[in-house]
């Protein structure tokens, strides 16, 4: 069988991300450091396809199956980092989840020092779209900076196109809530996630970050829920 010219293939990071094994982005580098095999034979081109239904797919010489999809929603407090596996840090927001009947990963990331709603799924293919810049998918932050914050930055920040480690930034929304000489307060909607985006613009212009808080992530609220806690959702109350 042609791999490439099954009509119900599909490319092997996806059929690895929809596993819920890890995302498509990690998949890509599995299948490249040569831990991927389709039919016994190990596969380095990113571009091949397989049908699940019929062919074996295997990863560390795993069988991928199929597990329930998981959709969590996190209040994360300040002080917890989120990635998987980190030696150094002393809290991690699993440390904040039961035993899952399943094992999930955080979509993107907020920094040790962001607060707010943390998403976590085992559906690669879905936190490939959340993630995504070309998807758009609108992230809301509360965001308190040091100073005086002046319309004309504020715009600036709008507008876009501030060169951070070699990208420009893309346009956002900022509502003002309110300012003094020692703080300003913001609404900021981001339609991109870069790592620490809000507190690097911010402090570009000469206004760190005091505190950061995100509220919503595509449709998806904080609402009630506190701040430590969680909660099973939708995946079509995201987006």
């Amino acid at each position: 069988m042609d791999m490439n010219k099954n009509q119900n293939s599909q490319r092997l990071n996806k059929l690895i991300a929809q596993s819920g094994l890890c995302s498509r982005r990690a998949a890509d580098a599995l299948i490249r450091a040569g831990k991927v095999t389709c039919n016994g034979a190990v596969v380095r081109d990113l571009s091949t396809r397989a049908d699940r239904d019929t062919d074996t797919i295997a990863v560390d010489g795993t069988p991928l199956k199929q597990e329930k999809l998981l959709y969590l929603m996190l209040n994360k407090p300040a002080g917890y980092v989120t990635t998987v596996k980190d030696p150094h840090a002393k809290k991690t927001v699993y440390d904040l989840l039961p035993k899952l009947p399943a094992r999930v990963f955080p979509v993107g990331r907020l920094d040790k020092d962001t607060a707010g709603l943390l998403l976590l799924t085992n559906d690669g293919e879905f936190a490939f779209q959340l993630t995504h810049p070309r998807f758009g998918v609108e992230r809301v932050y509360l965001a308190e900076a040091a100073g005086k914050v002046g319309d004309a930055l504020i715009r600036q920040l709008e507008k876009g196109g501030m060169r951070i480690d070699g990208y420009s930034t893309t346009p956002c929304a900022i509502e003002l809530l309110a300012r003094n000489q020692i703080r300003t307060r913001m609404k900021i909607t981001l339609r991109e996630g870069r790592k620490r985006q809000i507190r690097i613009m911010l402090s570009h212009i000469g206004h760190p970050v005091m505190r950061l808080k995100r509220v919503q992530y595509g449709k998806l609220t904080l609402g009630t829920l506190e701040t430590g806690h969680w909660q099973y959702v939708r995946k079509q109350d995201i987006i």
